[in-house]
């Protein structure tokens, strides 16, 4: 009983008040060390377009004010709707991870970079157009012109424009187009089930570019390189996605409405921990592809793993159709049977499983892939500190996988006395600690990724605690914390039959799940103290999260990551 009052008084215990910060994060030393190459980017970007803005405008000085701000607009616009291109050339960021410019550019923060180009793009352009429309309202109030306001802005009339005096027209249809493709890119459409309205006037891009074409006489120039490298691109994953379909071995239906696929591996499909593809099955919408992580380990040979959540209409569709009695026009205990027959029949001629394969596992779908993510940093860590939340789970899957399975090939144990020890690094492999930190919302988030986590924890039991290499931390948010009085009393019944069963309540796992959501001082604190070596930081899991991680790296200098589709 003495020992219960001790517990619950150092529970109650009320938390520190945290100090406010004397200026801005902005303003710290260490924001700007953290984020050198992304200000460096920013601030070439700005210093070219204040370079392009101004030659342009002194080129036009005879002209007005209002055609040197035009001018300038549109130069600027030249470079930024050729270069936005860039940004999405995935084999090509893919390439350049491996080199040493990922050390220089921010190529994490491609989509970001690719995001504030399109407000720049957009900006420009109402600028671009009220200029313009200053320009000709002077023109039409002009005694010699013989055009009303309303031909200079809407017809080919006056000439204007390199083809057929279309710069007007073009000029409008572009800026509604813009528009149309901006509204429908935010995020409350593209996070709101809505994401197919996102992906088909994205497509729009191909128009954009023609009219520009024929808007601009100079654009072309502009485009020439940035649209051939991203013309070969598309041409060169079409070509190996379509040059053969590869087929869904099993699925899974696990809980929170989670779908396992189980994809048959291309014999030439080469990735690495962390890795995304993009998934196309024709039955489900024959044009559209999404990108899923692969939470299957490189050293995994015969199959690829994803795992799918459930928050849209295609991810919905998916899962619905494989629960479904007719999952996909095709039964589902005749899939269900398929499955079980393979497994059975595995002692049987490899020309009869080759058949039953080919007979019950003909749910064609197509992949395009692989590509790089931020989490292939972490192999070059010294001490890797891993956070997902939710299904943000999916990359440390693979990483989780491919580490232990490391791991354990480098560490060898003498059959005379027993001594283990590990060799020099032969992999590139430079980890000496990994924390794997998971949150979820309820017990039910845990499941259909516990059986992976048992594994790990059963190749540790034999290291001793202060030597391992892999330490979990489970966090449960729906839960009361320990400082609730609500809580108090099923929190002590929950320690003290976890001592006792030597297993969570929760998980079924060694580790105990923490109720409420981390302290995220403390949790870095602990991480420091150990002083493993170099810390880094992964994360992926919503921005509201990732901002607040985010400023905690920065207060105790690690460096952070966080994983963007």
């Amino acid at each position: 009983m003495e020992n219960l009052t001790i517990s619950a008084a150092h529970w109650l215990t009320a938390p520190a008040p945290r100090p406010r910060p004397r200026r801005p994060r902005q303003l710290t030393r260490a924001y700007w060390h953290n984020h050198r190459s992304q200000l460096f980017c920013l601030a070439t970007y700005a210093g070219l377009h204040v370079l392009l803005f101004g030659l342009a405008a002194s080129a036009h000085r005879d002209l007005g004010a209002s055609v040197m701000v035009a001018k300038g607009c549109g130069q600027c616009l030249n470079f930024d709707c050729s270069f936005i291109a860039v940004l999405m050339l995935r084999r090509c960021l893919t390439w350049l991870r491996a080199t040493w410019l990922a050390q220089v550019l921010p190529l994490d923060q491609n989509i970001q970079f690719h995001q504030l180009m399109g407000y720049v793009v957009v900006g420009l352009s109402l600028v671009h157009t009220v200029a313009h429309t200053v320009n000709f309202v002077l023109q039409a109030q002009a005694e010699a012109s013989p055009f009303q306001f309303w031909e200079l802005l809407l017809t080919t009339r006056p000439g204007i424009g390199w083809v057929h005096g279309s710069a007007s027209p073009t000029g409008v249809a572009l800026l509604l187009l813009l528009l149309f493709m901006f509204i429908c890119s935010s995020s409350c459409i593209r996070r709101s089930g809505h994401f197919e309205v996102f992906y088909w006037t994205h497509l729009s891009y191909l128009l954009v570019w023609l009219l520009l074409i024929f808007h601009g006489p100079n654009f072309w120039k502009w485009l020439l390189v940035p649209g051939i490298l991203f013309f070969l691109e598309k041409a060169i994953g079409l070509a190996v996605s379509r040059m053969a379909a590869v087929c869904i071995m099993e699925v899974n239906l696990l809980p929170s409405k989670v779908t396992h696929l189980l994809i048959k591996r291309p014999p030439f499909f080469h990735y690495r921990p962390g890795d995304y593809l993009y998934l196309n099955i024709p039955t489900i919408a024959r044009y559209e592809w999404h990108p899923f992580t692969i939470s299957s380990a490189p050293e995994q040979k015969d199959t690829i793993w994803l795992h799918i959540r459930s928050q849209g209409q295609w991810t919905n569709r998916l899962y619905e159709s494989f629960k479904a009695s007719d999952p996909l026009g095709r039964g589902s205990k005749r899939l269900s049977r398929s499955v079980t027959m393979r497994k059975s029949q595995r002692s049987s001629k490899g020309s009869e499983i080759l058949l039953e394969k080919h007979k019950f596992c003909n749910i064609k779908c197509y992949i395009d892939g692989p590509y790089g993510t931020p989490t292939r940093r972490i192999f070059a860590s010294e001490h890797a500190v891993l956070i997902g939340a939710g299904i943000g789970i999916t990359p440390f899957a693979s990483i989780l996988q491919s580490i232990m399975y490391r791991h354990q090939k480098r560490k060898h144990t003498c059959p005379s006395c027993q001594h283990s020890w590990i060799e020099g690094v032969q992999d590139n492999m430079k980890l000496h600690k990994v924390d794997f930190i998971w949150i979820n919302r309820d017990q039910r988030s845990f499941e259909w990724f516990v059986s992976l986590l048992t594994k790990l924890e059963m190749d540790q039991a034999e290291e001793a605690q202060y030597g391992r290499f892999l330490e979990l931390h489970m966090y449960m948010t729906s839960a009361l914390g320990k400082n609730d009085m609500k809580a108090i009393g099923l929190q002590m019944a929950l320690d003290l039959l976890a001592n006792k069963e030597k297993k969570d309540s929760i998980t079924g796992l060694q580790t105990r799940t923490q109720p409420g959501r981390p302290d995220w001082s403390k949790v870095f604190q602990k991480v420091a103290a150990e002083k493993k070596g170099k810390v880094q930081v992964f994360f992926c899991g919503s921005p509201a999260l990732a901002k607040v991680l985010k400023g905690h790296c920065e207060k105790f200098g690690f460096r952070f990551f966080q994983e963007n589709f």
